[in-house]
C-alpha cells in the first residue's frame, strides 16, 4: 500500500526545507522563495507546487540557503540585510529605513554601536513585511454609504 504524503513531506521533494524556527517564522525556504506555513498547505491542496506554477511575483525572491545559514543568528548588519534580500538594492534599504526611522526607534529593532546600525530578527521580519513583500493594510472606508431617497 502507499502512504498518501503529508504536504510537508510533499514540499520538501519540490525543494523546499521546512523550518519551524526560522528567521521569518514557520514556513517553507527554497528556491529562492519563502513560503509560509498556511501558505503551502493551501498550494499543496489545490495542486498548485510545482516550480513552473509558482508566480515569481506572488513569492519574491529571498536567499533562502543564508536565511537557513543564519537562522540562529540574533542580530544582523545591513550588508546582512542586503545579502538575505539579493533583489534589494543598498540605497532602496537605506530610504526605507530612513522612512520607518521612528518605528525601527519606537519598537527599539535595532541598536547603534560604533556608528553601525545592529538589527534584530524582528527588524529583518519588519523589512520583508513591508518593504520585500509589500504587506498594506486593508483600508477602512469611512462614513456611511449615503442612500438615495425616492419620493413617489
Amino acid at each position: 500500500m502507499s502512504k498518501k504524503l503529508t504536504f510537508i513531506e510533499e514540499a520538501e521533494i519540490k525543494g523546499y526545507q521546512y523550518r519551524p524556527a526560522g528567521i521569518l517564522g514557520n514556513g517553507f525556504y527554497g528556491n529562492g522563495s519563502y513560503i509560509s506555513l498556511s501558505e503551502m498547505e493551501k498550494l499543496t491542496k489545490t495542486g498548485g507546487l510545482t516550480p513552473d506554477k509558482l508566480d515569481p511575483e506572488e513569492f519574491k525572491r529571498i536567499n533562502s540557503e543564508y536565511f537557513v545559514k543564519c537562522e540562529k543568528k540574533e542580530s544582523y548588519l545591513t550588508n546582512e540585510m542586503l545579502d538575505l534580500f539579493p533583489d534589494l538594492k543598498e540605497h532602496q534599504l537605506h530610504n526605507f529605513l530612513n522612512r520607518f526611522k521612528d518605528v525601527f526607534l519606537s519598537q527599539k529593532l535595532f541598536t547603534v554601536v560604533n556608528r553601525k546600525r545592529i538589527f534584530s530578527k524582528e527588524a529583518v521580519k519588519f523589512v520583508y513585511a513591508k518593504l520585500i513583500k509589500k504587506d498594506e493594510p486593508i483600508a477602512k472606508k469611512r462614513g456611511r454609504r449615503s442612500t438615495k431617497i425616492e419620493n413617489n
